[in-house]
C-alpha cells in the first residue's frame, strides 16, 4: 500500500513539472529556445519517470514475494494437516488450539534456528518430553532422505507454516486457515480434533468408583464456580470414574430442560446418540432427574480406552465424560 502511494504522489509531481515546463515551451516564441526547452522537458520526463518506475517495480517484487510466501504457509498448512500425529491440534469454536508438531508445542520452535527446525522436520526428531510418545516410530512423518514421505519442497512448505505460527510474525499465521480446510477437504480429521478439543477440557477424572451410587448434577453457568463451555449449562463433574453397577442420578439444577444420552464412540463434533447404552429419552425439567445403572455394554462400547462420553441432546455442545472400570 505505501509503495502504491509513493507511485501515486510520484506521478502527481512528474505531471506538475511536465506541465509547468510545457507551459514554458509554448510561451517561446522563438524557434530555437523551443528546440532547447523541448530538449529540457525530455530529459525531466526521463528523470522523473526513473524513480516512479523504480518504486512500481519495488512494489510489485514485495507483492510477489509475499504471494509465494503465503502460497508457501498454505501448502505447509496442507502437508501439516496431513502428516501429523498424535492429536497435534484441537479445534474449539472453529479455531485451532494447542497445536504441536512432532510432540513440541509450535511455541517452542520460535527459539530454534531455520537448521535445527529442518533437522527436526526432516529426521522426524520426536520431543522425548511429549506425554504421548508414538506407538510406532515409523508413523513420525519424515523427509524421504530418511525413509518418509516428505519432499524437501514438504520440508520448506513445512517450516513456511511453522514460523508463521509465531506471535512475532505479522504476516499471515497458517493455523488460521486450518479449520476451514479441514472442514472442505477431511471431515474426518476434523471432527478428530474438535473430539479432542472437548475431550482435552475434562481435566482428570474424579474417582468415584468406591462409590455403589452416585448423583451428578446439571447447572448453570457459572453455578458455584463451575465453568461451562456450553452457555446452556454443564454436567459436573465433567470427568467421573466409575465401576460397573454403579447406579448414576443425574438431577437437573438448571433453568433450562436437558436431556442425558450416550454417544456412540468418540465422535463429539456430530455426536451420534448411543441410545442402547442410556438415552433419557423425555427432557428432564428442572428439579426432575435421570437414573442409570453402568453397565458391562457401556463398559465395553469404547473396548481401547473404557471411556464413555454423553451429551444432551437439546444442546450437543454440552458434553462429559465416564471412565468405567470393572
Amino acid at each position: 500500500m505505501g509503495n502504491l502511494v509513493q507511485a501515486v504522489v510520484g506521478i502527481i509531481i512528474l505531471l506538475v513539472v511536465v506541465g509547468g515546463l510545457l507551459y514554458i515551451f509554448y510561451s517561446r516564441s522563438n524557434a530555437v529556445e523551443k528546440t532547447g526547452f523541448g530538449s529540457i522537458i525530455m530529459l525531466g520526463l526521463v528523470a522523473l519517470m526513473i524513480p516512479v518506475f523504480w518504486i512500481v517495480e519495488g512494489g510489485n517484487q514485495v507483492q510477489a514475494t509475499n504471494n509465494q510466501q503465503n502460497l508457501a504457509i498454505e501448502r505447509g498448512m496442507h502437508t501439516y494437516a496431513n502428516n501429523c500425529t498424535l492429536n497435534c491440534y484441537a479445534i474449539v469454536n472453529n479455531k485451532v488450539q494447542n497445536a504441536t508438531y512432532n510432540g513440541y508445542d509450535m511455541s517452542y520452535f520460535s527459539s530454534q534456528t531455520d537448521d535445527n527446525l529442518r533437522r527436526i522436520i526432516s529426521a522426524g526428531i520426536y520431543n522425548p518430553k511429549a506425554v504421548n510418545q508414538p506407538a510406532n516410530p515409523n508413523a513420525i512423518p519424515k523427509a524421504d532422505t530418511y525413509g518418509g514421505a516428505l519432499l524437501s519442497n514438504d520440508i520448506d512448505y513445512l517450516m513456511a507454516f511453522i514460523r508463521s505460527t509465531d506471535p512475532k510474525n505479522h504476516e499471515k499465521n497458517g493455523l488460521d486457515g486450518l479449520p476451514d480446510y479441514l472442514q472442505a477437504n477431511n471431515t474426518t480429521l476434523y471432527n478428530a480434533a474438535v473430539t479432542y478439543g472437548k475431550e482435552g477440557q475434562f481435566g482428570t477424572a474424579q474417582d468415584m468408583s468406591n462409590q455403589s451410587s452416585i448423583t451428578l448434577t446439571i447447572v448453570d453457568p457459572g453455578t458455584n464456580g463451575v465453568t461451562c463451555q456450553s452457555q446452556s449449562g454443564c454436567f459436573t463433574p465433567i470427568n467421573v470414574k466409575v465401576k460397573v453397577g454403579t447406579k448414576i442420578t443425574w438431577v437437573n439444577k438448571s433453568k433450562l430442560a436437558h436431556t442425558v444420552v450416550a454417544v456412540q464412540g468418540q465422535d463429539i463434533a456430530q455426536p451420534k446418540a448411543a441410545s442402547q447404552i442410556f438415552d433419557s429419552k423425555k427432557q428432564i425439567a428442572t428439579g426432575d432427574s435421570f437414573t442409570y445403572t453402568v453397565t458391562d455394554a457401556a463398559y465395553n462400547l469404547n473396548s481401547d480406552t473404557h471411556r464413555l462420553l454423553y451429551y444432551c441432546s437439546i444442546h450437543p455442545d454440552m458434553v462429559a465424560q465416564l471412565v468405567i472400570t470393572k
